[in-house]
């Protein structure tokens, strides 16, 4: 089977339409087509939310562990000196006391290393691998330009995103108001349209609520047994392409869900609001 363009892939991340209908089913098909854009959508997701309200996690000790092990270091540099460092940051925030103490402030290491260095085994690359850099590479690109994206808003001002807006034309083939689900407050409507062309489009209404990662579409089965992602919904309203050859009559059920930055493409479980698509009588 032939997988779609890494470019055309990576395109789709950054938001971008599929104009190719083929394209639209193989990624509607192809497990790892489909992985490897969700895991490029979250890069995307990641390099691109405020930095303010990211929470950050320190790493445990056995992180430093490991990297002392590999690198061979010596047993003086066993102990975990960020680990340290947090206690110490700990302690001066819980008894007002200054971070640092200059007089146990460490001192410089050395630059050089009794510890012989480890050779790093050497091999010819799995297909799976050579896959990986290109996704890496990728995933780097997306983080430079957004980079660069965040830093020209800085100085001139951050312009509107463009809002996707349904055509007028557009034929109505089925709708549903979607609930607020659990704790979520949210509601809003799901409406599915056929364009001239013969494309069919999910159009989603649902105002922003404040959520703990970032909101995703599915369509899925009656039971929910199967669910199928349509991308990220990040402006109100959101239109999403429906691929040709997926049968809403076997997944009519939509579900915005609440997804967390951990790189998993499957559902989280947590939906924000649901409904189920009815034709208009």
């Amino acid at each position: 089977m032939e997988h779609l363009d890494a470019e055309l892939i990576s395109l789709l991340a950054l938001g971008e339409q599929l104009g190719n209908e083929s394209a639209a089913i193989h990624l509607a098909s192809c497990r790892e087509c489909g992985e490897t854009l969700a895991a490029l959508r979250r890069t995307v997701l990641v390099a691109t939310a405020d930095p303010a309200g990211v929470e950050l996690m320190e790493p445990g000790s056995h992180n430093w562990h490991a990297i002392h092990q590999a690198l061979g270091l010596s047993p003086s540099l066993a102990g975990d000196p960020l680990g340290q460092s947090a206690a110490r940051a700990r302690d001066a925030r819980d008894f007002g006391e200054p971070s640092v103490n200059p007089a146990e402030a460490p001192t410089s290491l050395p630059l050089s290393s009794s510890a012989p260095p480890v050779p790093l085994p050497s091999g010819r690359r799995q297909p799976w691998a050579r896959r990986g850099l290109w996704i890496t590479g990728v995933a780097a690109g997306i983080v430079l330009g957004a980079a660069g994206a965040w830093t020209a808003a800085s100085i001139f001002g951050r312009a509107e995103p463009p809002v996707a807006v349904p055509t007028p034309s557009a034929v109505v083939l089925a709708e549903t108001p979607l609930k607020p689900l659990a704790a979520h407050a949210a509601s809003g409507d799901a409406v599915v349209q056929r364009l001239p062309n013969g494309t069919r489009q999910l159009v989603i209404r649902l105002p922003d609520e404040n959520v703990s990662g970032f909101r995703e579409v599915w369509v899925g089965s009656a039971d929910l047994s199967k669910m199928v992602s349509l991308g990220v919904l990040g402006n109100d309203p959101g239109v999403f392409v429906i691929p040709s050859g997926l049968d809403l009559a076997q997944y009519p059920v939509v579900d915005i869900s609440n997804e967390p930055y951990d790189g998993d493409p499957a559902h989280s479980t947590e939906s924000i609001a649901r409904g189920r698509l009815t034709v208009p009588g």
